[in-house]
């Protein structure tokens, strides 16, 4: 007999999760999670407020009788709604459909979103039980941090005035993450004329099955990004064939490495079934470099009715742009063993009607290392014609000191549930401490959280054994501090 969520214990942590799976959350789309908070701290009778920028903001009494410091606990509301091709899912409208397999909470065909609706159910969690003690609490239920970090950005320097904060939103059972990367976005737009093709077919070239993941805590796994696929096919098919891009799209979100990408060519219709043979040999060729990490990637070819296309110039400038523009680890932290300094991820080509844009996310946990990778990707554009780029939502890296009371105080709490101490470490994928570090220096504040398997992507899962032993070391560090 299968247990559903709410089953698990902690009841008053799992039922609240099973309720946060159910509502719609994408970024930018946090309404009715945001209710569904402040109705629940209403009807437990919380100081409650919504915040200009939506951030939500719940005040909670100290219930221990100390004269305890005032100890923040921030998550986010929102989540990153990718789906299995093949699969329909309005993230919007639908729920997420979850199930429990080998200990784990999975989710059926879509991401699962406990980045970070584990958070919004650890914190409402505290405040629904009377047996939690704690000194008096901030919970802070940001907006938009998959994209933007809107709501971080903008929250009020006063709901940041506190003694401790504890972000809830790294993925890591056993960690501390007392440092995190910076990142900005970089939009490229090529821009295009369009052009009608003489005795040409077209055809689509998809590739799917790619297992993609977090472009932060994935992208040392070396699994192959989609789009760059397609572009080193592309350019290799263009050493022995003419054709004309017609559209290209890829990717679902500049933060995760994608999963699909798509193509269609107008080809010469004399060498279409050769070219068609060659495509499938060009992605054979290339495969093996990932079959390994990437073992259910697809290539899918179909004849597709003719379109204008992009001038053949334009086709071999987009294909060279794309080969070139880099991806993936530039370096290894020479501070932190075995955590990723810099990166960048291409995550998203879409073909609109006068211009393809493309998005990329470096990251660093340097803030020098993060404009020149920067620099490279703008320098890089500068040889293109009919290229506009520009970047914006610049996060600045964070860090933070490794030996405070609050560690010392999380560490002796874990140990004891655990029988191992944490490990303090950097995280390489941007977490909102690095904007309430800025609002407020003299906060102690660290991020840690249970462990999420590969987030932003449909294998997403949560450990449930993990999740106990973090909520239940905050739960015994707050009635500490």
């Amino acid at each position: 007999m299968s247990i559903s969520i709410s089953d698990l214990e902690p009841k008053a942590l799992w039922s609240i999760f099973d309720r946060v799976t159910s509502i719609p959350r994408p970024s930018g789309h946090e309404q009715k999670i945001a209710k569904f908070i402040m109705d629940f701290a209403k009807a437990h009778q919380k100081s409650c407020t919504m915040d200009e920028t939506g951030n939500v903001i719940i005040e909670v009494e100290s219930n221990n009788g100390k004269n305890a410091p005032l100890v923040i606990l921030q998550g986010h509301m929102d989540m990153v709604p990718v789906v299995e091709s093949g699969y329909s899912h309005d993230f919007l409208n639908d729920p997420i459909d979850t199930y429990i397999d080998n200990n784990k909470v999975k989710a059926h065909h879509t991401t699962l979103g406990a980045d970070n609706g584990i958070a919004i159910a650890m914190m409402l969690a505290l405040i629904s039980e009377p047996s939690y003690k704690h000194g008096p609490l901030r919970l802070i239920f940001t907006v938009e941090e998959e994209t933007s970090m809107k709501g971080a950005s903008l929250l009020d320097k006063k709901y940041l005035q506190g003694d401790y904060l504890i972000n809830l939103d790294s993925e890591d059972n056993g960690y501390v993450f007392a440092s995190c990367a910076g990142s900005c976005d970089i939009n490229i737009g090529f821009g295009y004329d369009t052009v009608k093709t003489e005795n040409t077919r077209s055809l689509e070239i998809s590739l799917d099955g790619f297992n993609g993941g977090h472009s932060g805590a994935d992208i040392h796994l070396g699994r192959a990004n989609a789009i760059k696929v397609l572009a080193t096919m592309l350019n290799d098919l263009a050493e022995d064939y003419d054709f004309f891009i017609e559209s290209i799209d890829g990717g679902f979100v500049r933060n995760s490495i994608p999963t699909k990408a798509k193509v269609t060519l107008a080809v010469d219709e004399c060498e279409f079934d050769a070219f068609k043979d060659a495509a499938v040999k060009c992605f054979n060729e290339v495969y093996e470099i990932f079959s390994t990490t990437d073992p259910k990637a697809t290539c899918t070819l179909k004849d597709t009715d003719t379109v204008n296309s992009l001038a053949y110039a334009q086709t071999l400038d987009l294909i060279h742009l794309l080969v070139a523009l880099p991806d993936g680890i530039e370096r290894m932290s020479p501070v932190y063993e075995g955590i990723v300094e810099t990166s960048i991820n291409l995550g998203v080509v879409k073909t609109l009607d006068n211009a393809i844009e493309i998005s990329l996310l470096p990251r660093s946990l340097s803030g020098r290392a993060l404009e020149k990778e920067t620099a490279k990707v703008l320098a890089l554009c500068d040889l293109t014609d009919s290229v506009e780029v520009s970047v914006s939502n610049l996060h600045e890296a964070w860090e933070s000191a490794s030996h405070t009371h609050l560690i010392e105080v999380l560490d002796k709490c874990y140990k004891e549930i655990t029988g191992c101490n944490f490990k303090i470490t950097a995280l390489h994928a941007g977490v909102e401490c690095a904007q309430f570090a800025k609002a407020n220096k003299e906060l102690q504040l660290i991020s840690i959280g249970p462990t999420i398997e590969h987030p932003h992507s449909i294998d997403e899962c949560l450990d449930i054994e993990g999740t106990n032993q973090i909520f239940s070391t905050v739960c015994r560090a707050l009635a500490i501090l």
